[in-house]
């Protein structure tokens, strides 16, 4: 379902903004289910029919509140990684810069943006099934990009476990940036840096040990990988 085109006014604007920026907190504390149009509405300080005209239904606003937070970051990941390939100059990009593209967007957006993060950590533990295959259209593509080039860059690593092993990652930097927000020093500009160093430094050397189960004994893992049932 799509939302219906927005007016480009003032007034339309500030509607907008804040039933994204309410749907964005609501969902993140209460999951879909938990959340009605009359609720996000009355949250927003929003007259229902309005947002009902700008959305169309709870589906659509859902999907937008994940986009206008996830689409930013994913675009500054490939962005990141294309000019780092293309400093290069043809030669192999590291995996602790590869690491550094990934990481770096989604860090410093969670400190930016907590309130999104907790919505995508419950998205990801009980997406509603709408969300399914927006997931997979804009975050499979950009994944692959990125094991394409830890690929390039570790050979040596089997492919299925360089995808287990983002996914280790990427949880871990989840999990923190939930909570970073709220601690001591992190609206340091030097503490934020050192703190997003020493992630890199640690994923950066998950991802570039060799495996520690023999081939033989790891079953191959389902890639890419299918979103829980609800």
């Amino acid at each position: 379902m799509r939302a219906k085109p927005q007016s480009v006014s003032a007034k339309d604007l500030a509607t907008v903004t804040r039933l994204l920026d309410t749907a964005e907190r609501l969902f993140g504390e209460l999951g879909y289910d938990g959340v009605g149009m009359r609720m996000l509405a009355d949250e927003a300080k929003v007259n229902l029919g309005a947002a009902t005209y700008h959305y169309g239904s709870k589906e659509a606003l859902y999907i937008e509140t994940f986009m206008r937070g996830f689409r930013p970051v994913n675009a500054e990941r490939l962005r990141l990684l294309q000019d780092a390939e293309t400093q290069a100059g043809g030669k192999l990009v590291s995996v602790e810069k590869i690491v550094e593209c990934m990481i770096r967007p989604p860090f410093e957006s969670g400190l930016e943006h907590p309130a999104f993060h907790k919505f995508l950590a419950r998205n990801l533990l009980m997406p509603p099934p709408f969300i399914h295959a927006a997931i997979e259209k804009e975050l499979l593509p950009g994944v692959e990009v990125f094991i394409a080039a830890l690929k390039r860059a570790r050979p040596d690593v089997p492919e299925d476990l360089l995808h287990l092993r983002s996914m280790f990652a990427m949880g871990a930097l989840l999990m923190f940036s939930i909570h970073a927000s709220e601690m001591p020093g992190m609206n340091n500009p030097k503490s934020r840096e050192a703190v997003l160093r020493e992630m890199i430094g640690y994923v950066t050397a998950g991802l570039k040990s060799a495996p520690v189960v023999p081939a033989s004994e790891r079953p191959r893992l389902p890639f890419p990988p299918k979103p829980p049932k609800r």
